[in-house]
């Protein structure tokens, strides 16, 4: 990769909250939503993220954006160590760094209208003035932009559906002309129709503005769709990381695997002969992650290593990495028989 393509770097980045009890209130332990990632985005591009929920995919992108202050590690955006610089540094940066909100319900004020909505970032940065003809014509644009008519400006949110209302959203995020933005799974809290018309619509967004996405998914099949590059999180940390088709056509680590085969198939009769690799158990807590592979406790490939010795992040060919000590270029050893099992359909 390119060093001058790269937009955005995040190293070892981990974010602890603590959990704090007894009497007096001391800090007692902590959750470790996120435990020492690391990736590249380049320019123009869209790295999804997927996993289970609780695996700190929302926690990442918002530590990213510095609206969590991180614990340890370092985010480079532009070159510039976001986690070193003060509020006021980060504040003249901020245009440049936005997030679209999985629920548009709740992320957009009810007793303000669309206009005042989508132009608010651009007073509150002192772009444009409030009330100004300057103003006005940058909402209707904006607008006009996400497939929606002015004349909506001057309605309110409850007036709108769902998907109406994460294209108010995205509007407001691009109002700043970012160059790169945390989609915080935007999809997800929309109907199954209206889905693909918002994908295709940031798709054809980033075409036209050059911006980049960390988008934030549970549907793989979705994520594959927008995707370039995908990583992949289980209880904190990446598991895996490469490019779309690489990690759905030669996927290498057992929890991808797991993934992969839960991805439904179009096809009645091909669905009904395919063979599933299904995780037993759930994810252990955040709170008290295991020893070693943090997978190993779900794991049907463990071996002894496994459960004391964390595996390295490493690239296994190029632009192909993985945390996973049995994983090589023909992916990890074959998986159990007993593990995989017939399709409920057979």
């Amino acid at each position: 990769m390119s060093e001058n393509n790269v937009l955005l770097r995040v190293q070892n980045l981990k974010k602890y909250f603590p959990i704090v009890g007894g009497l007096l209130g001391r800090q007692i332990g902590a959750v470790k939503a996120v435990d020492g990632i690391s990736f590249d985005i380049k320019r123009g591009e869209t790295l999804g993220m997927v996993g289970e929920s609780g695996c700190g995919k929302s926690t990442a992108g918002r530590a990213i954006l510095q609206l969590h202050q991180p614990t340890s590690g370092k985010v480079f955006f532009e070159d510039k160590d976001l986690t070193q610089m003060s509020g006021e540094d980060i504040r003249q940066l901020r245009p440049k760094m936005q997030m679209i909100f999985q629920d548009p319900y709740a992320t957009l004020n009810p007793r303000h209208s669309v206009g005042k909505i989508i132009g608010e970032p651009l007073v509150i940065h002192g772009i444009m003035k409030k009330g100004s003809s300057e103003l006005k014509d940058r909402v209707v644009e904006l607008l006009e932009l996400v497939g929606m008519d002015p004349v909506y400006m001057r309605r309110f949110p409850h007036e709108f559906s769902g998907g109406q209302r994460q294209r108010i959203g995205i509007a407001r995020s691009l109002s700043l002309d970012p160059s790169f933005i945390v989609c915080d799974e935007p999809i997800s809290a929309l109907d199954v129709s209206i889905q693909a018309q918002v994908v295709n619509l940031m798709q054809d967004l980033q075409e036209q503005l050059d911006v980049a996405y960390l988008f934030i998914a549970h549907d793989l099949s979705m994520v594959k769709h927008i995707s370039h590059r995908i990583v992949v999180m289980y209880l904190g940390k990446v598991m895996e990381l490469t490019e779309r088709n690489t990690l759905f056509e030669n996927p290498l680590h057992p929890y991808t695997q797991s993934l992969n085969s839960a991805v439904p198939i179009p096809d009645p009769k091909s669905e009904q002969k395919r063979r599933r690799f299904i995780l037993k158990g759930d994810p252990p807590s955040p709170a008290n992650p295991p020893s070693g592979c943090v997978f190993h406790t779900r794991c049907p490939l463990t071996e002894e290593k496994c459960i004391t010795v964390e595996p390295e992040f490493r690239e296994i060919h190029p632009g192909h990495f993985v945390a996973c000590h049995l994983a090589d270029e023909k992916g990890s050893s074959m998986i159990p028989e007993q593990t995989i099992l017939a399709s409920v359909m057979s």
